[in-house]
């Protein structure tokens, strides 16, 4: 069972769980829809550690926890163990069909009686491409914010500055970010990295 290799702790769950997280989509802002598959045995203590100490980090990274199992194996009387201070809603579904009412057929595997064809080599070679876009992306955004940061601190001051040096400071703030390799990257090849991504 890979819950019990070595690589499979805590920490490295969390980290991959944030990874999971940042991926852009759609409903980004609702939080991550957590399925775990407990019908042959219960959920490894660690998932629970990594999705506390994910929200912790992140917190409303993980909106819903849906646990998969039969009655016999987590009954309502013993709650959901491992489940306590995630502040998640969660709930315990005893059939597949069931999950029906949470997430979307096309979202879940066939072993859930979903229609999406996931192949975890396929993903990575996906993510690797996925990543340096999306990172390139982030860091434009961070030197956006600071442009725009630091042009609203300036006119907060014109009035006892300079404005020759203000109208300067505006243009060169201009330049650095028009000449910024990643803007400029984006700009050119966005739309095509965006369209490759799409049909892939």
């Amino acid at each position: 069972s890979a819950w019990g290799a070595a690589w499979c702790s805590a920490a490295e769950l969390a980290r991959l769980i944030l990874c999971l997280c940042s991926l852009p989509r759609r409903d980004a802002r609702d939080g991550l829809t957590v399925v775990v598959d407990a019908r042959k045995q219960p959920p490894a203590p660690v998932l629970f550690s990594a999705l506390r100490s994910a929200q912790s980090v992140a917190p409303g990274c993980i909106h819903t926890v849906l646990l998969l199992a039969e009655k016999e194996l987590v009954t309502p009387r013993e709650g959901l163990p491992g489940v306590q201070g995630l502040g998640v809603l969660t709930s315990l579904l005893p059939r597949r069909k069931a999950l029906g009412r949470y997430v979307n057929s096309s979202q879940l595997t066939p072993e859930l009686d979903g229609t999406f064809p996931y192949c975890h080599g396929e993903w990575v070679q996906f993510f690797q491409k996925l990543h340096p876009f999306t990172a390139s992306l982030q860091r434009a955004s961070e030197l956006l914010q600071s442009c725009i940061q630091e042009l609203r601190s300036t006119d907060t001051r014109a009035g006892t500055q300079d404005v020759a040096a203000c109208i300067e400071r505006h243009r060169e703030l201009m330049q650095r970010v028009l000449s910024d390799p990643q803007l400029v990257h984006a700009q050119r090849e966005g739309g095509a990295v965006l369209a490759r991504l799409r049909r892939e």
